[in-house]
Order: C-alpha cells, then sequence, then structure tokens
C-alpha cells in the first residue's frame, strides 16, 4: 500500500513510517492500548473486524470527520464496513479499504467426480444453503468410501455461519444466544459423520487436506486468494499436483472474514497526509481501482470492483483462470452487519467455539452442557455485564 501511494502522490517511502505492534490480530489488540497510552505518535491505526469497537469507543481515534471525511464519501464502499466502522454513538470513526467477502474453494475433479458438477454455477446450486450444504457432504461421503470431508475445518465454518446471526452478541447488556444451538447441531452431525475433517485451522495438515483429497474444499476469504498459490503450499507451490484444479462459488450463504479498518488516532498530528492516505485507499474510485488491480486485494469500492470484473483480466490461476471477484462481488452485496458488531465479540467468540470444540470432541456430553460452558466463561470475562 505504501510504495503505490507514494508512487501516486509523490512522496517519498520514508516519509511513511510503518509500525508493527503485535506478531498477530489478537496481539495487536492488546498492544496497541499499551502503545497509544505511551510518548509514541500514530497518526493512522489499522483495526481489526472483531476487536474494532474497542478503539472506536474508547478514546483512541477520532472521527473522520476531522479529517474532512464524511460518510457521504462512503456511497460506493460495501454497507457493513460501515457499519462495523461507525462507533456506538453512531459517528463514523474507521474506514475499510478491503471488503473482506468469503466463499467456498473446491476442487473441480472432485466435484465432477462425487456430485457430477462442471461448473461454479452447478456446484452452487447443490451447496446454496446449509441443508444443502449438508445433503452434499452426505453425498461426497459416500461416493468417496468415507475419504473425502466436504469442508475442510470447523474454524472454515465457523467463519461462515457467524454472519448467519440477526443480533449482536451483546444487547442490551445481555448476551444474545441467537442461532448458537443451530450451529452447535450442525457441527456435531458434521464431526461425528465426517462431514468435516478434525484438522485445526491453518495448521500444515490444514493446508495438505487439498491434496490429498481429504476435503472437497475451504472456506476462503479475499485475502486467502490474493497469493492463491496457499492452495498448493504442502506440495510446493505452484508444482502442486493439484493447482488450478479449484474453482470458486459463494457457498451455503453470504459472508465475510476479518479486514482491517483505517481509523485517525487521537495523536494524529498529520492530518493533511493522513486524509490523503485514507481517502486514496477507501473513497477514490480510481486509485483503489488501480489498488486492486496490481495487490490482488478486493477493494471496498463497488464501482472499483465493477470496473475490475468488466475488463475482464483478472484470471486467479490457483482456480484454473477463474475470477474470484465476479464470484465475490455477489458475496459483498449480500452481508449485512449493521448494529451487530460488539466491543465484546473477539473473546466472546472465542469461548463459543472453545465450547462447540468440547461439544464435538466429547468433552461436553451435551449441547446444554456445552452453551452452560460457554455462557459461564463470558459471564467470566465480563462480569460487569448483566447476565441472567
Amino acid at each position: 500500500m505504501i510504495p503505490l501511494f507514494c508512487q501516486e502522490k509523490g512522496y517519498t517511502e520514508d516519509q511513511v513510517t510503518w509500525v508493527q505492534v503485535g506478531e498477530n490480530g489478537e496481539g495487536a489488540r492488546d498492544q496497541y492500548e499499551q502503545y497509544l497510552k505511551g510518548d509514541e505518535d500514530a497518526d493512522i491505526l489499522i483495526l481489526e473486524a472483531d476487536w474494532i469497537l474497542k478503539y472506536l469507543n474508547d478514546q483512541y481515534t477520532a472521527p473522520l470527520s476531522a479529517l474532512g471525511i464524511s460518510e457521504s464519501d462512503y456511497s460506493n464502499a460495501y454497507p457493513y464496513t460501515v457499519a462495523i466502522g461507525t462507533d456506538e454513538n453512531g459517528v463514523l470513526r474507521g474506514a475499510s479499504w478491503q471488503a473482506a467477502a468469503g466463499g467456498y474453494v473446491y476442487r473441480t475433479d472432485l466435484a465432477e467426480q462425487y456430485l457430477g458438477v462442471t461448473t461454479p454455477d452447478e456446484m452452487q446450486a447443490k451447496i446454496g444453503n446449509w441443508s444443502d450444504f449438508e445433503s452434499a457432504a452426505a453425498t461426497v461421503q459416500e461416493a468417496s468410501g468415507g475419504k473425502t470431508s466436504m469442508a475442510a475445518t470447523l474454524g472454515g465454518m465457523w467463519q461462515v455461519y457467524q454472519y448467519n446471526r440477526t443480533q449482536p452478541w451483546v444487547k442490551d447488556n445481555k448476551l444474545e444466544l441467537d442461532n448458537c444451538a443451530d450451529y452447535m447441531d450442525i457441527a456435531k452431525n458434521f464431526r461425528d459423520n465426517n462431514y468435516v475433517t478434525n484438522v485445526t485451522q491453518w495448521s500444515d495438515a490444514w493446508f495438505a487436506l487439498g491434496q490429498d483429497d481429504s476435503t472437497m474444499g475451504y472456506f476462503f476469504s479475499t485475502w486467502c486468494l490474493t497469493a492463491g498459490a496457499q492452495l498448493e503450499q504442502a506440495s510446493g507451490g505452484t508444482s502442486g499436483a493439484t493447482y488450478g484444479k479449484y474453482n470458486i462459488c459463494v457457498g451455503p450463504s453470504n459472508y465475510a472474514w476479518g479486514g482491517s479498518w483505517l481509523a485517525p488516532s487521537v495523536k494524529c498530528d498529520n492530518k493533511t497526509m493522513a486524509a490523503e492516505f485514507i481517502n486514496f485507499f477507501t473513497t477514490d474510485s480510481a486509485t483503489m481501482q488501480k489498488y486492486a488491480e496490481t495487490s490482488g486485494d478486493f477493494v471496498n469500492n463497488k464501482v472499483s470492483m465493477q470496473a475490475v470484473v468488466d475488463a475482464g483480466t483478472n484470471q486467479n490461476a490457483a482456480l484454473g483462470g477463474q475470477d474470484q471477484f465476479a464470484v465475490l462481488i455477489s458475496a459483498a452485496n449480500g452481508i449485512d452487519m449493521d448494529g451487530k458488531i460488539t466491543r465484546y465479540d473477539s473473546d466472546i467468540k472465542n469461548s463459543f467455539n472453545n465450547a462447540v470444540q468440547g461439544y464435538v470432541d466429547g468433552t461436553y456430553a451435551t449441547k446444554d452442557e456445552a452453551l452452560d460452558a460457554f455462557q459461564n466463561d463470558v459471564a467470566a470475562k465480563f462480569p460487569d455485564l448483566n447476565w441472567d
């Protein structure tokens, strides 16, 4: 991002200082606060979806209006990204340069062999909702003689399913279970029947699943697809035997996975350049299109992304030359997160996933026992809230 910005705006790269805070997203969540409480300066913060509201609501960020940027500047943005960048008082403080929509990336050869589908549209018709996805999983399991699971990990499935929620995790100071119990049923059924593997997300074994036919596909977001070759990481990059034997479709429901937001710090003392940087990557359709074309990132601008798709030049070799952007535009347009993001989300989701894992592996004998453990863990983390 920095080289492109400097090249287009006439700055030199030494005029932009990049500070890495934390080794990963969770680390940044915890260490940003200490960084900002010290003497260090920061003009722009980069915030992740799960914990963005902590920084939007706790006096660490300034409104975008302080840089002369208003909500009307985001008429071409995907609405869910604007909702996530808005604080509890309705003030826009963060803007995302990317719409991290995701889809289902699957092995085309296995899909034809076990499901009889030969195009992404045919696959989408087979798995367009969770019931159909489960039916397809049963078919694949039987046709493969128990060798191939439909989904790679429960972690991937959860990233998708959580976007089915109709309520925020915390409402009126109370935990909202919403459709958690339904997901627990799905997770247990998938694990019991080998419709999903027992491999952990991001492990070496996870990368290998697609090459040894253990899984039909992965749930991947836009940032997973930027390089593409990670589908073959376990077998040597583009030399892998299944490289190019993938396609992408939307899958059982629209979803996004992660994403990052640019927010002006309360310590911002270089407002002109900070405003230029944020506008360059979040409001200017022309420069955002250039960034999409040069980086492979799915930018948060409907005009930019439609122009890239219409140009017909984006071909992902890992997907057999398919344009993933053409699929992900549909997914991004179908995401609704208005009013569903809270400052507690990261911790609550970790507690929920631990409970789900305990349920599927037998640590908890019943779903009710797992749900009780989940609720008790959340109550212990946030004793200041009023739990029934």
